[in-house]
């Protein structure tokens, strides 16, 4: 399948393309070379659905979020779950519900501050900043930082009137990597990279 790419993107009739989602994928240049790319293609088991495949689209939903010219950004139904979810959390469930996360955490007794905190959060979501499109030319900035457990990074991207979030990203660290345990090492993982 991997030649197959490689001689539909020599012939001009696709351009490889990122997924935000780490997805292999590419993209047809135009619309009259769907059909020379699916003649081509179908005979080797390759072929374009007509409801995963839309051709000369402005505006792309996705999980979720909703990506155009202007930028990415949460589509408003998933904003208004958001806003719509309680505010005190009665168990572990209901906070990895609305955490969208699966995690083994200490129990905990859940008091006034926790339900202020649910409420900043959710105020947050409900502003998230729109994340830019880069083009090529764009000057990009990388900011990082981490502590021994956590480590994050924004992709910034200048413009006339100071930055704009373009991509962000965060993690734990692996058991396997080093914690930085001793102070003097603590400035080699503050250190912004790109």
């Amino acid at each position: 399948m991997q030649m197959i790419i490689k001689e539909h993107i020599n012939l001009g009739l696709i351009d490889p393309g990122i997924s935000a989602y780490s997805s292999p994928g590419f993209l047809i240049k135009m619309e009259s070379e769907s059909k020379k790319f699916t003649a081509f293609s179908t005979p080797q088991g390759l072929v374009l659905s007509e409801k995963k495949a839309t051709i000369a689209v402005n505006k792309i939903e996705f999980l979720g979020i909703l990506i155009n010219e202007a930028g990415i950004e949460l589509q408003e139904h998933i904003v208004e779950k958001i806003r719509n979810f309680p505010d005190i959390l009665k168990d572990k469930k209901h906070l990895q519900s609305f955490l969208g996360v699966e995690t083994e955490s200490a129990k905990c007794k859940w008091e006034e501050i926790h339900t202020q905190r649910v409420r900043e959060l959710k105020q947050v979501c409900n502003n998230l900043p729109k994340l830019a499109i880069s083009q090529d030319e764009d000057e990009l900035v990388v900011y990082t930082d981490a502590n021994d457990y956590r480590w994050a990074a924004v992709l910034m991207k200048k413009t006339t009137t100071g930055e704009e979030p373009c991509r962000y990203t965060g993690g734990l660290h692996r058991t396997t990597s080093p914690r930085f345990p001793d102070k003097r090492w603590r400035p080699l993982k503050q250190t912004p990279s790109c």
